[in-house]
């Protein structure tokens, strides 16, 4: 067999081997629990062995560690590890016999683009071992996230400002030892604050099974598929450790693990975007909460409550519910459909636009009006005090111009299975920012109701907002000069 010099087929390869030994584990559970272990084996199996096909196709020599990732490998990369591991991750809801092709697709594109939406009720689910799969298919996703947004999405589009984060203290490197090094510190900050979340949990009453699979769900941002944790158990001591955990979800990983590899904590303090996202959550609490209040349905221990809890749950995209909300108020429901697209930080597991990007908007915005009345000024973008460079700030207003572009398509086209036009924009707005929440605000809970071809455009959507959008223009660009030269 010819052996390629390309980091790709290692990249996939290295996914479908940790995904091999993730499926061993609800496996585990189910021979414990006295379940069929077959939905789990089989594709562990075949993980396994497509995973160690592709890494010994990958290594060409002894210096292989030193390869480099080229920008459109980068792209491959990105778009296609998400639909790649999903067909792996959708064998066991397809032979436990829970889904239809479609729909377990849909289910595994869900759980690890960590968007939440979902065609089962996991509450009332009988095999807790497929419960299991989805909480740690949801944590893998996260980490998978992590890893391209270490490791391959720098080479690709040049950060979109992702090298303003961390005090830009941190550099990124498309050779592949140093990337592996990138990729261990995001993905052991990662890890930390899921144990950390699981400790809230048990702390708040929950069993440890349950402590250890909400943790994973919570930080990955994927709560939305649950929408019975919170709702049934009406604990107030619950919804403090849901709170706190997800409000870790929104945190920057890359500056965290700076703060804690530095033993310099003050950078924790001293960074905008980490101060402009808990002012987004202070502000957006109490807005939700004078809402309450106003519309009289609470009282004002409850509306503090329901309000910052569901102000922290849509800013982070992590979609969790502690009162249903569908019957709230227009101004209520539409505020949170907003708080969706800010998103966390810009180095956390979440979606959305991300807290750092709508400050450089901001302050470009600002710049170019002062431009407008001192035209010889020379006035520049500056975050934490330092100045952004162009490169970075024309990125960003691109990135912004063609998400919103990309939302108004996916409406548009969302509005052909024949719902509303408040529900295809939510449902759009759930799956570009990864907040399956925001559908339920107008849509109803879960997704098992859309016909087939909804649940495939709406994975291809969710993966969109995964990949930044401009790797998928990346690849639309090569596939286009690859069809000019050859045709």
């Amino acid at each position: 067999m010819r052996r390629v010099d390309s980091i790709l087929p290692l990249f996939l390869g290295r996914m479908t081997q940790l995904f091999a030994l993730a499926l061993a584990i609800p496996a585990a559970a189910a021979l414990l629990w006295g379940e069929r272990v077959l939905p789990f084996f089989v594709p562990a199996a075949l993980a396994l062995f497509f995973g160690t096909l592709l890494a010994y196709i990958a290594r060409a020599d002894e210096q292989g560690g030193r390869r480099k990732m080229g920008v459109a490998e980068g792209a491959v990369a990105m778009v296609g590890v998400w639909p790649f591991l999903a067909l792996f991750a959708m064998l066991p809801y397809l032979l436990a016999g829970v889904l239809s092709p479609a729909a377990a697709f849909f289910e595994s594109v869900s759980a690890l683009t960590t968007t939440g939406l979902s065609c089962l009720s996991y509450g009332a689910m009988p095999m807790r071992s497929l419960v299991l799969w989805h909480s740690l298919l949801s944590w893998l996703g996260g980490g998978v996230f992590v890893i391209v947004l270490v490791a391959v999405l720098p080479q690709v589009s040049g950060c979109f400002g992702l090298t303003l984060t961390a005090r830009q203290s941190l550099s990124f490197s498309p050779v592949w030892n140093r990337m592996r090094a990138a990729v261990r510190h995001g993905l052991s900050v990662y890890a930390a604050l899921t144990l950390l979340s699981a400790l809230f949990y048990l702390l708040a009453g929950l069993s440890p099974f349950a402590a250890v699979t909400r943790a994973m769900v919570t930080l990955s941002s994927g709560g939305s598929a649950d929408w019975t944790l919170f709702t049934a158990y009406r604990s107030g001591a619950l919804e403090l450790a849901g709170g706190l955990s997800m409000l870790l979800a929104g945190v920057n990983l890359l500056l965290a693990w700076q703060a804690w590899h530095s033993r310099r904590l003050s950078l924790l303090v001293h960074d905008m975007e980490l101060r402009s996202y808990l002012y987004a959550v202070l502000v957006g609490g109490a807005v939700l909460t004078a809402a309450l209040l106003h519309d009289g349905r609470y009282g004002v221990l409850d509306a503090l409550r329901y309000g910052f809890f569901q102000a922290v749950s849509f800013l982070s995209t992590t979609g969790y519910a502690s009162v249903t909300f569908a019957d709230w108020p227009p101004f209520e429901r539409f505020f949170l459909l907003l708080l969706a697209f800010v998103g966390g930080s810009i180095g956390a597991a979440g979606g959305g636009l991300k807290v750092m990007r709508l400050l450089v908007l901001f302050r470009l915005a600002l710049a170019e009006v002062r431009r407008a009345l001192h035209p010889h000024m020379v006035v520049s973008v500056k975050i934490d005090g330092r100045p952004v460079a162009p490169k970075i700030t024309q990125r960003i207003l691109s990135f912004f111009y063609i998400f919103v572009a990309v939302f108004f398509a996916a409406a548009l086209i969302i509005s052909l299975s024949g719902v509303t036009l408040m529900q295809a924009m939510a449902i759009a707005a759930g799956c570009l920012t990864s907040t399956g929440a925001a559908a339920a605000l107008y849509a109803p809970v879960g997704f098992s109701w859309a016909p087939g071809w909804l649940q495939l455009f709406a994975s291809g959507i969710m993966v969109l907002g995964r990949v930044e959008i401009f790797s998928f223009l990346i690849l639309l660009d090569q596939g286009a000069r690859y069809f000019r030269r050859h045709w």
